[in-house]
């Protein structure tokens, strides 16, 4: 098989299908508009700690063949997520458990679980009130009220992060494949190629023709610091923080020492020009993405990957495999 593709953002999406496209035995070119690889998973050293420059990543999943693609290209270091929620009862670990009813000295009822532990912080992220965020957002609060010491991702097999970092890892993934950095965003509309694989923003994609997708956006400051936090990270689950949680990088390092960096992140609303987070798939976000679903289902020769091409929520192990599935069927 030959034939020519151009591959529109170099996160794990567009990564994961320029693999896939190169084994096939078509020439692959990945372009993209900043001046590094790894989209939101990139990793950089800052003052000697290696830091999430785009917020704390831990890859966690069931899938085996994904697990097993990824693993090819590193090794991992085994890591519970185990957050401390600070709340108007104090600081209290998380995910809520059996642990969290010890410290308390009394079991919470789910009500009450959802208004200290999740209602003020979910506002913040999400910028609307609670009771407009909808089922398959919230649905996501992880079940874990009966559980002795669980971790965020619950009994999934593998939680894990890179031992060496994720741009190490994807450095590996993108040996022999053509990579071009610090692109102008439309650069890649001129290149002729027998397939696009797009993984950016439909509503870009469309030149906004139905207007502008809302998304949510992160705001991070980095201080370095002697001290490491009491967990990887603390959540501020109350109104009197404007920021969602801080993180101490230190925990993320394969045995890492010395002094840290802390990371202090903010939500907010995504403008034109900030980088996209989390899309907001309800309301008049859905209305929108569905006009522009319209036109990408009549695409011939484009195939739309990822979190902001798909306007959905995608963890990391998702995005691999939705590649997967959708590479798999070209010839």
């Amino acid at each position: 098989m030959s034939g020519s593709v151009k591959i529109v953002g170099c996160g794990l999406s567009g990564i994961t299908a320029a693999i896939l496209l190169k084994q096939k035995g078509y020439n692959v070119t990945i372009y993209d508009c900043r001046n590094h690889i790894g989209g939101n998973c990139y990793d950089s050293n800052l003052t000697g700690t290696l830091i999430h420059n785009y917020g704390p990543h831990i890859f966690h999943t069931n899938d085996e063949e994904v697990f097993t693609f990824l693993s090819r290209y590193t090794e991992w270091f085994d890591f519970k997520y185990q957050p401390l929620g600070n709340t108007k009862l104090g600081l209290i670990p998380l995910p809520y458990s059996k642990k969290t009813e010890k410290i308390l000295g009394r079991e919470l009822s789910q009500e009450e679980i959802v208004d200290v532990i999740f209602k003020d912080y979910s506002e913040k992220q999400w910028g609307v009130n609670f009771d407009e965020i909808p089922k398959s957002i919230t649905n996501r609060i992880p079940k874990t009220k009966d559980e002795e010491d669980p971790t965020w991702y619950g009994s999934e097999k593998y939680q894990c992060i890179p031992k060496h970092g994720y741009t190490a890892m994807m450095n590996k993934m993108l040996e022999g494949i053509s990579v071009e950095l610090n692109c102008d965003k439309d650069y890649w509309r001129n290149i002729h190629s027998n397939l696009t694989i797009f993984t950016g923003r439909i509503d870009e994609y469309y030149n906004y023709c139905y207007g502008i997708l809302p998304y949510r956006t992160l705001t991070f400051v980095h201080e370095t610091s002697p001290f490491k936090l009491k967990a990887a990270a603390i959540n501020q689950n109350n109104k009197t923080s404007s920021h969602t949680r801080e993180y101490d990088h230190s925990y993320f390092n394969y045995q890492h020492k010395g002094s840290t960096i802390i990371t202090y992140e903010t939500p907010g609303e995504c403008r034109k020009w900030d980088i996209p987070f989390y899309p907001m798939p309800f309301g008049d976000g859905l209305k929108t993405y569905a006009k522009y679903k319209e036109l990408a289902d009549k695409e011939s020769n484009t195939i739309f990957l990822g979190r902001l091409a798909t306007y959905t929520y995608l963890d990391m192990w998702m995005a691999v495999k939705q590649a997967m599935l959708k590479i798999q069927s070209i010839t």
